[in-house]
């Protein structure tokens, strides 16, 4: 059998063999390797939509604490002028832990990680503020505004990754506009900005759904 392939018919054979192997391999080798990149590149394109489903539902739920808290007048203590208490808890941005933010651009990631830092500066501020100056030291205008603009904020990256990432959130309830309602509180607050009368009048009216958290100056005793 050796013996053949040492005659010009078998060599002749044996390349033609080899290179018939070769073709095949040769037109093999780019699905090969589109098979290959198309595994790899599969999961990354699925981290990628994932990290920014999550990041925009926490940007969502940050915006609607923020509309929340915007719209959640102080309750004033009728028996003591310098204590009050809001309704609801001041808002937090908790961002996906431990997060790959490389995989999103850089611009896209820094944004997003620029108004984390800026709501916790936010409330740092808010916390440095000295109540008892006259007008509460402008601290209800303040956290007011502040929070309706980074609340608008996230709402403008939340818009850019849904368009970006092909993203769908849950519709919203249509009496429910909250860009419109953060604007408001903004020119309000803008407007009220620094005023101490303005700031006592903040409470809700009466026949308001929010639970009174103080009794009245008034109240008999029990």
């Amino acid at each position: 059998m050796t013996q053949f392939f040492e005659t010009t018919q078998g060599i002749m054979a044996m390349g033609a063999f080899i290179g018939a192997g070769g073709l095949a391999a040769g037109s093999l080798l780019p699905i090969v390797i589109r098979l290959a990149k198309s595994g790899i590149n599969r999961r990354p394109k699925a981290e990628v939509r994932n990290l920014a489903m999550l990041t925009v539902l926490a940007l969502d739920d940050f915006v609607g604490a923020s509309y929340a808290a915007v719209h959640d007048m102080p309750e004033f203590n009728p028996m003591d002028e310098g204590e009050f208490a809001f309704h609801v808890r001041d808002p937090t941005l908790a961002l996906p832990h431990d997060a790959n933010w490389g995989l999103f651009s850089t611009e896209l990631s820094e944004e997003i990680l620029w108004l984390s830092n800026r709501v916790k500066t936010h409330s740092y501020a808010l916390d440095s503020l000295d109540l008892s100056r006259p007008g509460y030291d402008g601290f209800f205008e303040r956290r007011q505004e502040g929070y309706a603009g980074l609340a608008a904020e996230a709402m403008d990256i939340i818009e850019r990754m849904l368009e970006e990432f092909d993203l769908t959130l849950p519709a919203k309830p249509e009496y429910y506009r909250r860009r419109e309602g953060l604007v408001s509180a903004i020119q309000k607050a803008g407007e009220n900005n620094s005023r101490h009368p303005k700031a006592r009048t903040l409470a809700h009216p009466s026949g308001s759904n929010v639970l009174q958290l103080f009794p009245k100056a008034n109240d008999d005793a029990e």
